[in-house]
């Protein structure tokens, strides 16, 4: 199984839609939540509902990081907010994935650090529960107008335009 780190940004957007409990069910993946995430979490609801998910083990916790991969959280959070910089740390040292939708410096940073292939995001990971026949592509455009309300933009209109997309329709 492939271990995920899993950032605010991606998790919020999953409690938007109440979608928490799809991720457990993606096949070969699990998903860790870092203490630093878990503070970042302050609408009540939504806290509540991630408290649930790790409650069903839909989530695991991180709850501290080993000795060296303090120290490169230490460094990473000088430029990156406590989120970002734990779920870097802790998937650089322990060969994890991570899951953030932050663009910029950090995803070139992540990429750096990390290599490519190993950064998924919102899209990616509904894109992976339509593969999974976990959600239609209807499913999932709806989803995403429902994250659009909330104010997280995909750039495409519909999964279906995207390149390697079934007709799980």
């Amino acid at each position: 199984m492939i271990l995920v780190a899993l950032d605010a940004s991606v998790l919020i957007n999953f409690l938007v839609i109440s979608k928490v409990s799809l991720l457990a069910s993606l096949p070969g993946l699990g998903f860790v939540v870092p203490e630093e995430v878990v503070a970042e979490i302050r609408r009540p609801a939504q806290a509540r509902a991630l408290a649930a998910a790790i409650d069903r083990g839909d989530l695991q916790r991180l709850e501290s990081m080993a000795p060296g991969e303090a120290d490169d959280f230490l460094r990473l959070n000088e430029d990156f907010g406590r989120g970002e910089s734990a779920c870097l740390a802790v998937a650089q040292a322990r060969g994890w994935f991570i899951a953030c939708d932050e663009r910029g410096a950090f995803l070139n940073r992540a990429r750096r650090v990390l290599g490519e292939g190993r950064m998924l995001d919102t899209p990616t990971l509904l894109l992976l529960a339509i593969d999974a026949d976990l959600l239609t592509i209807a499913e999932a455009d709806e989803l995403k107008q429902e994250l659009e309300r909330a104010r997280f933009k995909m750039p495409f209109g519909s999964f279906r335009d995207l390149p390697g997309v079934g007709s799980n329709g």
